[in-house]
């Protein structure tokens, strides 16, 4: 019998626990919607030897990127995944390119801007480079949401024949160069 009374005490403790646990998480959910700590995109590029190309993938919050855009061309700009304007796709093309610039081996690199797609609270931006061949050595510049925050930091990872590099831009070293065997 006392085995079971503390039972059904541990289980009502640890329901207790969990719901006011699952009350601070939702506090925070709430506030972190709104705002968030780290100002981080992430990049992913990979050498498509079948396309000859870089093929890249930008990861960018939501947030970060309407505040920028807003900044730069307007308060009323709105990013939504349904029935957003086709301004600002356009909108998102035109600040984007102009943060990037790639180079391999000093030479300056075309950008295809593909588009884009929402992911929860990130925008997933394409971008395809032409290529020759595999690079040996690339230039990689990107000022995504520098001019937002100076705590924004900008992670690039570059896979080319099985070979992957990375690179941490930041405000103060927007760029970087990766070299290939």
């Amino acid at each position: 019998m006392l085995y079971k009374i503390n039972l059904f005490f541990i289980t009502a403790g640890l329901m207790a626990f969990g719901v006011f646990n699952f009350s601070q998480f939702q506090d925070g959910w709430t506030q972190s919607n709104n705002t968030h700590k780290f100002y981080v995109s992430t990049t992913n590029v990979e050498y498509n030897p079948n396309t000859k190309s870089l093929e890249m993938i930008q990861r960018v919050f939501t947030d970060d990127l309407e505040n920028v855009l807003r900044a730069r061309y307007g308060p009323e700009i709105k990013l939504a995944e349904v029935n957003e304007p086709q301004k600002n796709a356009q909108l998102i093309k035109q600040y984007i390119l102009k943060q990037w610039e790639l180079k391999n081996q000093g030479q300056s690199l075309d950008l295809n801007y593909l588009g884009h797609q929402y992911d929860i609270d990130q925008v997933k931006i394409f971008i395809e480079v032409p290529l020759d061949g595999p690079p040996d050595e690339l230039f990689f510049q990107n000022k995504t949401l520098f001019d937002l925050t100076s705590d924004q930091q900008n992670i690039i990872h570059v896979t080319v024949q099985k070979q992957r590099r990375s690179l941490l831009l930041f405000a103060e070293n927007p760029n970087g160069v990766l070299i290939f065997d």
